[in-house]
């Protein structure tokens, strides 16, 4: 049973606290100091000189991943199974969906293929339906299709409908506020892997946008699509600014603006073209609405590439956007992944009324801050002397093998944290050092603001990569507070230990997508390894000054020793706990996939702010987990597989 399954490989991963917090970092810190717990991560199968479960580990063995530390409990599951099919009939191919049925739910066949996740809704009123307005969904992107999950009771996910597009990969996906519009890409990459169509649409490559009506949350409607050769969008956000937003509009309506990221290398001869490319819908949202499939226009309205003076060499492209609003300056804020260029944080808050479609000036000319591990300027904040960096040289800030560069992502706080609590913590609960908040003139310092970054290596034979967080309370000086790597040691395929965990192949063990709670807690998916809980309201406490004087203003400079980050659990996704071979009951597909059909391998996940986290697993499906310090009294959904 499996039981009896755990027990055994917890034996065999044993791994005593004490002895295990001293491989960790200075600036992190084990799950307990005390508590035994086991390793997850094995990077060498069948391992002749290995000892144990590693000797023999096979990464497809899903019996060998029933992992999980004590305080993480899983509360549901659902494989998506729509109503037994895995394609719509040819006619709503690309242009609309279909209606899902509960009686299939965790049934076979399982569709597979799923990667990123978004949620919406009035979580915090408990997802209240009043008449059509509330409730809260999930929007899963799953290469050739997406579905919606109403989530509004954690322990009991129900898949609404589901959307189909043979046209390219569906990577990700967006939702606005009001849960009425989805925003997806198409984007061929892998091709030798990419899922093959099955009727007559060719898999050409097309790399697109578009816009999808969701209102009618049991059939889905395509409203719009942009087409953009040559390399295609592969992560875009959507933000919908009114009049109060873009005064020099002079309107009274709501405009839709479109952030798409194109992995296209941008230095080196791209000339005009730029891998941030904003777009406008100029027939707005509720135009759409008129007719069933009508392809509308989306204008390209501006564009950003970084200035190759502000960066270090390496490989620069844009691989993610965020939008977020700051909640010091208030300004819209679009956080950049861009590999080797690091983050950057760009202005975004009042788009131009006059089209810039080569991005010219905006939002080329605002760029508000940004963070790499290199110097990136002569002087000021960016300079050899500045706070603005962790005074890499570029060799090593653009080194994969020291767990630098390669940004792929980045999530900001949507708060502001203060040594453990937020504002969705009652003032009464306040500790004395955050006072009465930000504008406290003696503790207003401790509240502080959050981005975290992090890598993704698709082999890598030292290292996992560094999660990151960089101090944003001013987005226009951004400074390194603490950093955080998959805890342990590694192990080689001739049995010796290594410093690091590391990635022989297939991003098996690589930081890949993040989300961030109500207080310090952070949750990021690292593929094969699993999904992992940290801890970052601690940082500012433990900052160790120089002088013991604490100095924002000097940034990292100002730092003898970084803050710390706490490994406070993790969960390897392994099909529901009630069957004993969920493989072979649920029908997933263990053969024709690019991850080589690990499981666990988690691609995204986004956290709830009642205090439960949503997986998105790439083979098996969506999992609700929740962590034992997340959980609140009034928002209880205990797991009923368990009654």
């Amino acid at each position: 049973m499996i039981i009896k399954q755990i027990l055994s490989y917890s034996i065999t991963f044993l791994f005593i606290g004490i002895a295990f917090s001293g491989c960790l970092d200075d600036t992190s810190s084990s799950i307990t100091d005390t508590e035994a717990w086991v390793d997850p991560i094995v990077e060498s199968e069948n391992c002749e000189n290995c000892t144990g479960l590693d000797q023999n580990h096979q990464h497809t063995n899903l019996m060998q991943h029933f992992l999980q530390t004590d305080n993480i409990t899983l509360i549901d599951y659902h494989n998506l199974n729509c109503d037994g099919n895995e394609k719509p009939p040819a006619e709503l191919d690309n242009t609309a969906g279909r209606p899902c049925y509960p009686e299939y739910k965790n049934v076979a066949p399982t569709p597979g293929d799923n990667s990123e996740i978004a949620i919406e809704g009035n979580f915090l009123e408990d997802c209240v339906k009043v008449g059509t307005q509330g409730g809260c969904y999930a929007y899963v992107s799953s290469y050739n299709q997406f579905e919606i999950l109403d989530i509004s009771e954690p322990n009991n996910i129900i898949l609404l409908s589901t959307y189909y597009a043979e046209v390219a990969r569906i990577i990700d996906i967006k939702v606005t506020q009001d849960n009425n519009w989805v925003l997806i890409n198409h984007e061929l990459t892998n091709s030798e892997l990419d899922p093959i169509p099955n009727d007559d649409d060719g898999n050409s490559g097309a790399n697109r946008l578009d816009l999808i009506d969701v209102s009618d949350k049991s059939y889905p409607v395509k409203r719009a699509e942009w087409n953009n050769p040559p390399a295609g969008f592969h992560n875009q956000d959507i933000h919908v600014y009114c009049s109060n937003d873009i005064p020099d509009w002079n309107t009274e309506d709501c405009e839709v603006f479109l952030f798409g990221a194109d992995p296209y290398p941008e230095i080196n001869g791209a000339g005009l073209y730029k891998g941030t490319q904003i777009f406008y819908a100029p027939d707005g949202l509720e135009s759409f609405i008129q007719g069933e499939n009508e392809s509308k226009e989306i204008v390209r309205w501006g564009g950003y590439s970084p200035d190759p003076a502000t960066t270090c060499g390496g490989t620069v492209f844009n691989h993610d956007n965020v939008i977020h609003r700051h909640p010091i300056t208030n300004q819209i804020l679009l956080y950049v992944s861009y590999w080797d260029a690091g983050l950057r944080i760009l202005d975004v808050s009042n788009p131009p009324p006059v089209a810039d479609p080569n991005g010219l000036t905006w939002p080329q000319n605002n760029e508000v801050g940004r963070w790499l591990g290199c110097p990136t300027d002569s002087s000021g904040w960016y300079g050899p002397e500045g706070g603005g960096h962790a005074g890499m040289s570029a060799e090593v800030w653009t080194s994969k093998l020291e767990g630098n560069g390669w940004i792929h992502y980045a999530v900001p706080y949507d708060h502001l944290i203060c040594n453990g609590i937020s504002e969705y913590v009652d003032e009464s609960e306040w500790p004395d050092s955050c006072g009465t908040g930000p504008d406290d003139s003696e503790f207003g310092v401790n509240w502080r603001h959050y981005t975290l970054i992090a890598p993704e290596y698709g082999q890598n034979d030292n290292h996992t990569g560094y999660l990151r967080t960089i101090d944003t309370t001013d987005p226009a000086e951004p400074f390194l507070v603490s950093e955080w790597k998959l805890p342990g040691k590694g192990v080689r395929s001739d049995g010796s230990e290594h410093e690091h965990h590391f990635i022989p192949n297939i991003y098996i063990y690589s930081p890949h997508n993040g989300d961030t709670g109500t207080n310090g807690n952070v949750y990021w998916t690292h593929y094969h390894a699993g999904t992992w809980i940290t801890g970052h309201d601690r940082i500012w406490e433990t900052i160790v000054w120089k002088d013991g004087i604490v100095s924002p203003e000097l940034g990292w400079q100002a730092i003898e020793k970084m803050g710390t980050t706490d490994t406070l659990g993790y969960y390897l996704p392994h099909g529901p706990d009630w069957l004993d071979n969920a493989t072979e009951e649920l029908g997933y597909d263990m053969a024709d996939c690019w991850a080589s059909c690990m499981i666990p391998f988690d691609w995204g996940l986004q956290y709830d702010p009642r205090g439960y986290v949503f997986v998105s697993e790439m083979v098996t499906g969506i999992y609700v987990i929740q962590y034992d310090g997340d959980k609140v009294p009034e928002y209880n959904y205990p797991p009923l597989f368990n009654q």
